[in-house]
C-alpha cells in the first residue's frame, strides 16, 4: 500500500529556512472591394512591399480553450524568413510588429498562459496558477514549489515599467495560510531568494516583484511592441500598445472594409495559406456571426476555412467568411497533400 503523505506547515517553514540559509550568499455582411495605389511608409519604403495585418473583435486562442481578446491590433506581419513569405498555416513563419492595438486577458486565459507557456517547463518553482481579478488589482493562487510544495496566494497592483515591463507588486500575500510578507521578512527573504525563474519566458523575479514582459508570455505569432499603458478592467488585464506613425497606412492603402465589425484583414506583399500564395495581398476573413467576437484559432484554422465561404471581387482580392472555431472544433482535421 502506498504511504499516504501529510503536508506539514511547520515543516515546510524550517525547509524554507534552511534553503535560504544554505543558497544565501551573498448575418452575413456586405463586403466591398478597396483598392488604393500604394504610397511610401516614414522610412520612404513603398508599403506593398510590406504585409499588413489588421484584427478587429477576434478571440485569438492562444490553445484549444482560452483566447486573447483582441479589441484592435494592427501592424505588419513580418516573415520569419527572408527568403519565404509568412504562412497563415504556420504562425511560427511570422512576427507581428504592432504599430497599434489593444488587447486583453482574462483571468482564466492568463492563468493558461502562466501554467502553460510562462512556467510550463520542467523544473519550474511556480505551477497550477489561477488568476483573477479584484478591484484594480490582480489575484494570484498556486503552488510554489522550494524543497516542498508550498500554497500560496498573492494579491499584487499592476503597473507599467518604463522599459515596457509589466511590474506585479504585491500588496497581500498568504503562504501556508499566514500573513507572507511577515514571514518571510521573519526569515530575512524576498521571493528573489525563493523563486529561481531563470526558465521562464518573459518572467523574472526582483525583490517580491514579479515582472512580465507582455509581448514574450504569448505563444506564436510572435509579438513585437511597446505598450503605452496596462490596467484592470472588469474581469480582463487590459493593455494598450504605443502608436506608431506607419500606422496610418490603414487610412488609406491597408484599410479594410468597413462593413465587416469582426475580422482579421491583411494587405501588401506575399502572404502563403494553404496551397495558394497571394502576391498583392488582398484578404480578409469575416465572422460569419458577428453577434460576438469572432473566434479564431490559427493553429486549426483550415477547420474553419473549409466550412466557410468565399470569393473573389473585381480587384482580385479574397473575402471569407469563416465560423467561429467553437462551431467546428470537433470535426475531424483532414491532411493537406503536398503534390
Amino acid at each position: 500500500m502506498r504511504a499516504r503523505t501529510t503536508f506539514c506547515p511547520a515543516a515546510a517553514i524550517v525547509s524554507l529556512l534552511v534553503l535560504a540559509a544554505c543558497g544565501r550568499a551573498g448575418p452575413a455582411p456586405a463586403l466591398a472591394a478597396t483598392s488604393e495605389p500604394a504610397p511610401a511608409d516614414h522610412s520612404g519604403e513603398p508599403v506593398a512591399r510590406l504585409l499588413w495585418l489588421d484584427m478587429r473583435n477576434v478571440d485569438l486562442h492562444i490553445d484549444a480553450t482560452h483566447a486573447l481578446r483582441i479589441r484592435r491590433l494592427r501592424g505588419e506581419a513580418v516573415p520569419s524568413h527572408s527568403d519565404a513569405p509568412a504562412v497563415l498555416d504556420d504562425e511560427s513563419s511570422f512576427t507581428v510588429r504592432v504599430t497599434s492595438g489593444t488587447v486583453a486577458l482574462s483571468g482564466d486565459a492568463l492563468s493558461a498562459l502562466l501554467n502553460e507557456h510562462v512556467f510550463g517547463y520542467k523544473g519550474s518553482p511556480l505551477r497550477n496558477l489561477r488568476v483573477r481579478t479584484s478591484g484594480t488589482q490582480l489575484v494570484q493562487r498556486g503552488i510554489m514549489h522550494k524543497g516542498v510544495d508550498i500554497p500560496f496566494e498573492m494579491t499584487a497592483s499592476v503597473s507599467l515599467e518604463p522599459d515596457g515591463r509589466v511590474r506585479l507588486h504585491p500588496t497581500k500575500t498568504r503562504i501556508l495560510g499566514v500573513d507572507g510578507e511577515k514571514l518571510l521578512h521573519a526569515l530575512g527573504l524576498h521571493l528573489d531568494r525563493l523563486l529561481d525563474l531563470s526558465g521562464a519566458r518573459g518572467a523574472s523575479v526582483k525583490g517580491d516583484d514579479l515582472f512580465l514582459e507582455p509581448t514574450k508570455i504569448l505563444p506564436p505569432p510572435a509579438i513585437t511592441g511597446r505598450l503605452a499603458s496596462i490596467r484592470v478592467e472588469g474581469d480582463e488585464l487590459v493593455q494598450e500598445f504605443e502608436r506608431l506613425p506607419d500606422d496610418s497606412v490603414f487610412d488609406g492603402y491597408a484599410r479594410p472594409d468597413s462593413a465587416a465589425r469582426n475580422y482579421i484583414f491583411f494587405r501588401g506583399s506575399q502572404l502563403r495559406f494553404g496551397k495558394l500564395l497571394m502576391t498583392d495581398t488582398d484578404l480578409q476573413i469575416v465572422d460569419a456571426d458577428e453577434r460576438d467576437p469572432f473566434d479564431l484559432y490559427l493553429k486549426e484554422y483550415n477547420k474553419q476555412l473549409t466550412a466557410g465561404t468565399s470569393r473573389t471581387l473585381p480587384n482580385l482580392g479574397l473575402r471569407v467568411l469563416m465560423p467561429d472555431y467553437r462551431a467546428v472544433a470537433t470535426t475531424p482535421n483532414v491532411a493537406l497533400r503536398r503534390d
